[in-house]
């Protein structure tokens, strides 16, 4: 744990295109839209988190280059996790009043612990308002500064699971992005 207190996460200023994230918002509305769950028994709760997902296919573009990302990140900020799975990149819409309250990804009732989750910015940010993306430390004391690099257009963000993070509400436009989870046996 020492190692994500030292490097809590990795942010990649701007690595995808506004061509390539124009495409994949496009191929994103083309998805089944749904109400975003807060658990894995799939329970809506507007209350915690208000906003649409749909889910892209493993071994998609998107999906094999977040990959590499996430493997050149869990070595390069020495964490060594032992990653086995992982899920499918969730495509999330979050329209004007959606939000995501302050969470964990991490759950101990999957059959896989989750431990690394990542966040790509697909949207302008001057085409919305709010919707700002937060994160605390490993003890949920203090934000972490990731600005303005997290809201630049194409920047994915890594961060350990464990850590409680935030969506802001949005109060004007549309905010895009993606979001992906990468798991394995429990720690040891």
């Amino acid at each position: 744990m020492r190692q994500i207190i030292k490097t809590p996460l990795s942010v990649w200023s701007e690595e995808l295109s506004s061509d390539l994230c124009d495409s994949l918002i496009a191929e994103g509305l083309w998805l089944p839209l749904e109400n975003a769950t807060i658990d894995t028994e799939r329970n809506v709760n507007e209350n915690i988190r208000k906003n649409k997902v749909g889910w892209f296919e493993l071994n998609t573009l998107i999906d094999n280059l977040l990959l590499n990302y996430v493997l050149r990140t869990n070595l390069y900020n020495e964490w060594n996790f032992q990653i086995t799975d992982r899920e499918k990149p969730q495509f999330t819409v979050y329209e004007k009043d959606a939000f995501y309250t302050w969470h964990r990804d991490s759950d101990v009732t999957r059959p896989l612990e989750r431990k690394i989750s990542v966040t790509v910015q697909l949207s302008d940010p001057s085409t919305y308002e709010g919707g700002e993306f937060k994160i605390q430390d490993y003890w949920g004391e203090k934000e972490l500064s990731i600005y303005p690099q997290a809201a630049l257009r194409g920047t994915i963000i890594i961060f350990p699971s464990i850590l409680k993070h935030i969506v802001t509400p949005v109060t004007e436009g549309t905010r895009y992005s993606i979001v992906q989870w990468y798991s394995g046996p429990d720690f040891t």
